[in-house]
């Protein structure tokens, strides 16, 4: 295994990371947030406040390289004139660690790296239930019924901080998430409207411009390109995906919509994504050797990229048959080189175990939880550039 640190992108939770977006969007509203700003650099002088409020857009999985391999084909002209328009044009943020939908989500609903909200990945142990907890869900391991949603709110959401100052917030994203426990993790505070297809989003973000009576902030979320990446496997460079591509040009459609809206109601728009993804090969799906199966003291949690495992140390993963390019560390290391942004008190300490596992590049550990084990040809989770570096462009309500 290699130097836990070479190669590695590490969070910017100084002012670089999605954590500082959310914090931003607070600084908008004069509201004051848990976290820094973005950093000075990122910003025009008006930060991210519009006359007519401010909208964030996130595109889940659209990573810089996918972005920018979709700006080199010319897919989404859109997009480019935005950049062109934005005074800072295309810049570059980094996800948290992990890079995961369920710990990045909560970072921008909160303002809070995973440290502080303590959602630490997609699987997680909880002592309360003696069991796995997968994060999206909030169900335990083959569990129907999920946890509490109280179990895991730690902090509260940028949308109790704006209402406690009186402005309004809206939640635009896929009506099937309404009422679900991680949705409502995520959204307390904010009025939720659902959209059945991508046409939807600037639709509903039209009908709530126009029911404001003051300036507002509405957070609007795409999961397609996500959930493309992991079965055909992101659209870089160096490995292309037909079907992220296409997706793309019509997510450039939604954005071109959007951006008229809020050029028209002069809303700052801010546009970035949760993480990235990494392209896997089938060859590098490994599943985890009987030896550590053996040694550890419970399953494992985290994801297929950033395994977290219990009863065994760096040391016992050396010695064991794993892939040369793994990247092994305990989790008081990791914690000391504020991957998670903070310290962790030892009730979040237990819902990660002692030795974060990540898979080199193009690799991913298999698991079987009692359903089997399937592959993925795109994932995330991990310190790659490709998981890490996400866009951001910002263009001013005038």
């Amino acid at each position: 295994m290699r130097d836990p640190h070479s190669h590695l992108t590490l969070p910017d939770y100084s002012g670089g990371s999605i954590v500082n977006v959310a914090a931003s969007v607070l600084h908008a509203f004069d509201v004051e947030a848990p976290s820094p700003p973005l950093h000075a650099e990122l910003l025009g002088p008006e930060g991210l406040a519009g006359p007519g409020g401010t909208v964030l857009l996130v595109l889940d999985a659209l990573g810089l390289s996918q972005l920018e391999t979709a700006l080199a084909a010319g897919v989404v002209p859109r997009l480019a004139q935005l950049i062109d328009s934005a005074p800072q044009g295309l810049q570059s943020l980094t996800s948290i660690f992990p890079s995961t939908t369920t710990a990045a989500l909560n970072s921008l609903a909160t303002a809070c790296p995973p440290a502080e909200h303590g959602v630490l990945g997609h699987l997680l142990w909880f002592e309360e239930v003696d069991t796995v907890v997968n994060m999206l869900t909030l169900h335990p391991l083959n569990e129907p019924v999920p946890i509490p949603e109280n179990m895991v709110r730690l902090v509260p959401t940028i949308y109790q901080r704006l209402a406690a100052r009186g402005v309004r917030s809206t939640l635009i994203t896929d009506s099937t998430f309404e009422g679900t426990p991680f949705t409502n993790l995520l959204a307390e505070g904010a009025r939720f409207a659902g959209y059945g297809g991508l046409s939807q989003i600037p639709y509903q973000l039209e009908q709530m411009l126009q029911q404001a009576q003051r300036p507002g902030f509405y957070s609007l979320y795409w999961p397609l390109i996500d959930t493309l990446a992991h079965l055909h496997g992101p659209d870089h460079a160096e490995t292309p995906s037909l079907a992220c591509r296409m997706e793309m040009e019509f997510v450039d459609l939604m954005v071109g919509k959007v951006a008229e809206l809020c050029a028209r109601d002069r809303c700052t728009l801010v546009i970035i994504a949760d993480h990235g993804q990494t392209s896997l090969t089938q060859d590098r799906a490994t599943p985890l050797p009987q030896d550590i199966c053996t040694a550890l003291r419970r399953p494992p949690g985290g994801t297929r990229r950033a395994l977290y495992l219990s009863g065994i140390d760096v040391e016992g993963l050396s010695a064991a048959s794993i892939l040369a390019d793994a990247v092994a560390i305990s989790t008081k290391d990791a914690v000391a080189a504020n991957w998670f942004g903070g310290n962790l008190d030892q009730r979040l300490c237990s819902r990660i175990g002692d030795v974060i596992l990540l898979a080199g590049e193009g690799s991913q550990f298999l698991y079987d939880y009692g359903r089997g084990t399937h592959t993925y040809a795109g994932a995330h989770s991990g310190m790659t550039r490709d998981e890490m570096q996400v866009p951001l462009i910002i263009v001013p309500g005038i």
